[in-house]
């Protein structure tokens, strides 16, 4: 089977950066309880970080734009009835205003790429100006990656399809917990609506581009 082409038009393309956040994947959560040391540990044995580092690069010298998606817990929001929000019980983690909140610092934003946060829902596919963003800097194409693979990631990605963009995943820049629910989503969910593709072909791709006009 032919694999789909990766050709991108920077004008219309945008990297979306998935609550990459300190709190769910820096090394300092390394040998903690809890999601934040657990998927610190997927992230560093799948090399999320240094990998998401050269994606980074390479789109922002292809003059694709950067959106980092964010989850900003305030203090007395509610929350939806749901378990994984009971398995967090009153924790700080993710905590507006916190090292927790803010994206980790070898991925931190540039001048010229915008955050945008939520501080409810699941995924930032609801309860974020995410769309309306896209829609006004109208953007048709996404390259996303990021944490959860199985949650914020796919979540954003089948909210994208809904709205007829076109979605290319970076499988080797994602991760779960446990490692079954990463590689089901991406082996078998992900790419029925998707470009499931590795990071190396994305930036190989942009190699091979023309420059922005």
């Amino acid at each position: 089977m032919q694999e789909p082409s990766l050709a991108l038009d920077p004008r219309s393309t945008a990297l979306l950066v998935i609550e990459c956040q300190n709190g769910l994947i820096h090394e300092r959560n390394l040998g903690k309880r809890g999601i934040g040391g657990a998927l610190a540990r997927a992230a560093s044995e799948r090399g999320l970080v240094a990998r998401a580092a050269r994606v980074l690069e390479a789109a922002r010298a292809a003059g694709i734009r950067v959106l980092y998606l964010t989850m900003e817990g305030i203090p007395g929001f509610p929350r939806p009835d749901a378990p994984i929000y009971r398995k967090l019980g009153d924790s700080t983690l993710l905590e507006a205003g916190t090292w927790s909140a803010e994206v980790h610092p070898d991925l931190a934003p540039q001048s010229g790429d915008l955050k945008i946060s939520r501080h409810l829902s699941e995924d930032p596919s609801h309860g974020s100006s995410l769309w309306p963003t896209l829609h006004a800097l109208r953007i048709e194409t996404l390259v996303a990656f990021g944490v959860s693979t199985n949650f914020a990631v796919e979540g954003t990605v089948r909210a994208a399809v809904n709205r007829f963009h076109r979605v290319i995943v970076l499988e080797d820049c994602c991760a779960s917990v446990p490692e079954e629910w990463h590689r089901f989503s991406a082996e078998k969910i992900l790419p029925m609506i998707a470009t499931v593709t590795s990071s190396e072909k994305l930036i190989a791709a942009l190699g091979a581009g023309s420059p922005p006009g």
